[in-house]
């Protein structure tokens, strides 16, 4: 005898997740702040040369995935902000951000380039990377009419997929000069013709890092990052005063004044 078969009964488990099902909508995309993508902040590792593009003027733990993995003790495994400092930023005119998002885009792009494709010539050592047995070896390889080029190691190898601040510098003379596919940077005008590059300006930590770059196009406006404003140790208002309204040193500093004679002299005398 077959046995009977019960109907399908919907549980009243299921009822939420049915709901959700044929309830969900699709969310607007967050509005972006306003003058986002019209500057760019290039960050470099003090250390190890590694480069962060950020459309923020700081850096957070998410920035990390912006580095590759190249190897063991090669990538930070948490953001430490005593290791990295701003480098550079790039400046675009006020309603541009689309174009420096653009720029952006190409700059990472660029950077994932150079650490994904490379040339053999990474695998030796530069000369100021030689030890002691290297020189010896290319020596006794010389006597014997031989050529010897010493190998770099795995890890030494990572380290130097990781220097990127010079490639990153000739990106950005690249990029800013309007080359590539797509690249916004070119201005059109209403016929479709090409114009003029945007201008735009590029503040540096330092002076001498643009000659990194090979050349730079006419629109680009260098300039020096402005440092930042000491910060006093005693503020002028948590000084004592007397009745008079003067500022006087804090308690514990001796003053000629209040030494005794024969100290004084010897203070006059010295």
């Amino acid at each position: 005898m077959n046995a009977a078969v019960a109907p399908a009964r919907s549980r009243l488990g299921q009822w939420p997740a049915l709901l959700r099902m044929y309830s969900t909508k699709v969310l607007p995309r967050p509005m972006q702040p306003k003058g986002h993508g019209e500057k760019i902040w290039v960050f470099v590792h003090r250390r190890s040369e590694q480069i962060i593009y950020s459309l923020k003027a700081f850096m957070c733990g998410q920035d990390l995935e912006q580095l590759p993995f190249n190897g063991k003790k090669t990538k930070p495994a948490k953001l430490r902000k005593d290791y990295w400092a701003l480098m550079a930023i790039i400046k675009f005119p006020p309603e541009r951000g689309a174009v420096g998002r653009c720029v952006f885009q190409k700059l990472r792009e660029l950077k994932y380039l150079h650490e994904v494709n490379w040339s053999d010539e990474l695998r030796y050592k530069i000369p100021a990377e030689f030890t002691a047995d290297d020189k010896k070896r290319i020596k006794q390889a010389e006597a014997k009419g031989k050529t010897f080029r010493p190998f770099r190691s795995k890890y030494e190898r990572g380290c130097a997929i990781n220097a990127q601040k010079q490639n990153a510098i000739a990106d950005m003379s690249v990029v800013l000069a309007g080359k590539g596919k797509g690249n916004t940077m070119v201005l059109k005008n209403a016929d479709g013709s090409e114009n003029r590059l945007l201008p735009v300006s590029v503040d540096w930590m330092f002076d001498y890092l643009k000659r990194h770059a090979p050349s730079w196009s006419d629109n680009v406006e260098h300039g020096l990052l402005e440092p930042p404003a000491p910060e006093l140790a005693v503020q002028p208002e948590e000084l004592p005063t007397d009745e008079s309204g003067t500022q006087e040193p804090p308690t514990g500093e001796n003053r000629a004044d209040e030494l005794p004679t024969e100290q004084k002299q010897q203070v006059l005398a010295a």
